[in-house]
């Protein structure tokens, strides 16, 4: 019974996000390059670069599927905020530095593995990039692919507005500078190209309880995983460039 009050919740809760996801949907130019590499009936984690709060919306109304976000803790700083993220927008919290509350997380993103068919979204540079250029990438797609064993499908958002600079004080809020930058957007041509998927090749030669005398090999294929994940990721940008020579990556700030 309880079962079954948490699945008419969630689908109660996942009203308001689909309907505004395909509102937005119609009210920003959104063009796919690549969207046949996406499964239809198996998982992956679309790994998705970071320049403003508006691009969780973005990749949704380009796929058209369902993604459960990772996002840092600090978007989850309230009951509020964590309802919000939780319920809402499907995110689920990895918390800087405090390797006990990951261990849960990590147990809850296992248990949603195993449904089958999922999509989860991870942005591998830590944080809002508002440069132009892609920041150094964080090695936790590559840790959940490893782990999990799903393929990684790198995705590229281009020529979205950048909104307001980060040190401004709108910015201080995420939420804010969510929603400025999705009013930013509005009537914006946004191009989504959408990378090959990058597959865990290496062997788990050992279980976790015995990590110590495999982490040289750990290690070593998260870092060829994260490799992969940058070379694809700048072939997209350079595409991007090549089709859309007179777009940039992102176009000005708005001054708040």
């Amino acid at each position: 019974m309880t079962r079954l009050k948490e699945k008419i919740l969630d689908f109660f809760y996942s009203i308001p996000r689909v309907l505004f996801v395909n509102f937005y949907r119609l009210m920003v130019r959104i063009s796919v390059f690549g969207l046949k590499k996406i499964p239809l009936n198996n998982s992956a984690i679309l790994a998705v670069n970071h320049t403003t709060g508006a691009d969780p919306i973005i990749l949704l109304g380009a796929i058209g599927k369902k993604v459960y976000f990772i996002a840092s803790s600090r978007n989850f700083g309230t009951k509020f905020t964590d309802f919000f993220m939780r319920k809402f927008t499907n995110s689920i919290p990895i918390f800087n530095g405090r390797f006990m509350k990951n261990v849960t997380t990590f147990k809850e993103l296992f248990s949603i593995t195993r449904k089958g068919n999922v999509l989860f979204g991870i942005f591998p540079e830590g944080k809002l990039n508002k440069k132009g250029k892609l920041e150094p990438f964080h090695r936790g797609a590559a840790y959940l692919s490893f782990k999990t064993s799903l393929p990684i499908i790198p995705v590229y958002i281009h020529n979205i507005k950048k909104g307001v600079n980060t040190k401004s004080f709108i910015a201080r809020s995420n939420v804010a500078e969510g929603i400025v930058s999705i009013i930013a957007n509005t009537f914006n041509r946004i191009n989504v190209f959408i990378g090959d998927p990058i597959k865990p090749t290496a062997e788990k030669i050992a279980d976790d309880f015995r990590v110590l005398t495999y982490t040289k090999n750990y290690k070593a294929a998260i870092d060829e995983l994260n490799k992969k994940l940058v070379k694809e990721f700048s072939e997209l940008e350079e595409e991007a460039g090549r089709l859309f020579p007179l777009a940039a990556g992102g176009t000005e700030h708005i001054q708040p």
